[in-house]
């Protein structure tokens, strides 16, 4: 039976991980659920709490939508014209020294 979806929030890979691998050992994933920790698993590239961390982080320092904060986190770029190709830059106000900083600090997360 259907559960009712009471709200929504986009999460990091990495909790995504942490929340499927949980759930796997309480009982068994449906195979969509296998399929996306599968894919959690592949392409995390932090732990669980240092992506919401910089997820929060991100939103409060440079004014970013959750959206865009979870797709670096997701993404994790290594320099500055990988982060263009994740934000739409034209609609963001950030400055060149901001790109790089954001960089930096994604660097300093990747595990």
């Amino acid at each position: 039976m259907p559960r009712e979806v009471v709200s929504e929030e986009e999460i990091p890979l990495p909790q995504v991980k942490k929340l499927l691998t949980k759930r796997g050992k309480d009982g068994e994933l449906s195979f969509q659920q296998s399929i996306t920790l599968e894919h959690a698993s592949t392409f995390s590239k932090m732990a669980p709490a240092e992506s919401g961390k910089l997820v929060e982080r991100l939103m409060k320092n440079y004014n970013l939508t959750r959206f865009q904060a979870v797709q670096i986190v997701n993404i994790a770029p290594v320099n500055v014209e990988e982060l263009r190709t994740v934000l739409n830059v034209k609609s963001t106000d950030l400055t060149e020294e901001q790109l790089e900083e954001i960089t930096q600090i994604v660097a300093s997360k990747r595990s």
